[in-house]
């Protein structure tokens, strides 16, 4: 009979197989974070390029909207800069918000990487 041999061994698998799941709940948690901070930057950068493209907008008014809704979203120590360019794409004016920021590993604590979202919208005529 191995019934005896088999006494106590559900709480050793608890612990063993509830230290997985967590760990795959913690994974899954962070990536869905990651996915929030690019995304909420996403957005920043593409209302702040509309709003530069404005025809009574200075391209620094666009600057200052990315950047103001990109810290109301996440936590301002990720994000590293907010910069513009003007550009022409088939023969139209176009304005682009690029916002680069540090991807974090543990919360938003330990950054590990960079990247970089850039919105882009038509510029306006006058």
């Amino acid at each position: 009979m191995t019934r005896g041999l088999e006494r106590g061994s559900a709480p050793v698998e608890f612990a063993l197989v509830g230290v997985l799941l967590v760990a795959v709940a913690l994974t899954v948690l962070h990536i869905a974070f990651v996915v929030h901070i690019r995304a909420v930057a996403i957005d920043s950068a593409i209302a702040g390029a509309a709003h530069a493209a404005l025809a009574d907008t200075a391209d620094s008014e666009g600057v200052a909207r990315a950047t103001e809704l990109v810290t109301s979203g996440i936590t301002a120590s990720l994000v590293r800069s907010v910069s513009v360019a003007s550009g022409e794409v088939a023969g139209h004016a176009i304005v682009s918000v690029t916002i680069r920021l540090a991807v974090p590993a543990i919360g938003p604590w330990l950054t590990i990487a960079e990247t970089e979202v850039t919105g882009r919208a038509f510029r306006e005529a006058p």
